[in-house]
């Protein structure tokens, strides 16, 4: 049997994505994103916030990274990756991080009524919703 290291995680974008370049030429970029956990505890309402570093490569990183800003939600499907380094202390270190194979944009407020979110935002907008987003 072969093992799998398979990971999906919808959240928040939490800082604008930068592309870059390996010195090899392959476009890289890394983000953060914030995964909620709402629950109830004694008629209590509960939240937990899980942050996770991903790394997009190649070309979709090329296409994406424009779209990944603040705030900006999405779907990942990707592996895990543990990183291990040594510090100039020579303390050792290791984070893990998600590499993706997949990245979709998703709607910042999925409709299951199925109603057209894009009339819905201008209606809010139309509102005088004057609120800044925290993301």
């Amino acid at each position: 049997m072969s093992d799998v290291n398979k990971v999906i995680i919808t959240g928040r974008v939490t800082r604008d994505s930068e592309l870059r370049e390996t010195p090899g030429g392959t476009s890289v970029t890394d983000i953060s994103v914030v995964s909620n956990r709402i629950w109830t505890k004694n008629g209590e309402r509960q939240e937990d916030a899980t942050f996770v570093d991903v790394t997009i490569w190649g070309k979709q990183a090329e296409t994406l990274s424009s779209m990944l800003t603040k705030g900006r939600h999405v779907m990942i499907e990707g592996r895990l990756k543990l990183n291990s380094w040594e510090t100039d202390e020579g303390v050792k270190r290791s984070k893990l991080s998600v590499v993706a194979e997949s990245v979709n944009l998703t709607p910042s407020n999925p409709n299951p009524a199925g109603k057209n979110q894009q009339s819905e935002s201008r209606v809010a907008v139309g509102a005088g919703a004057q609120e800044d987003t925290p993301f």
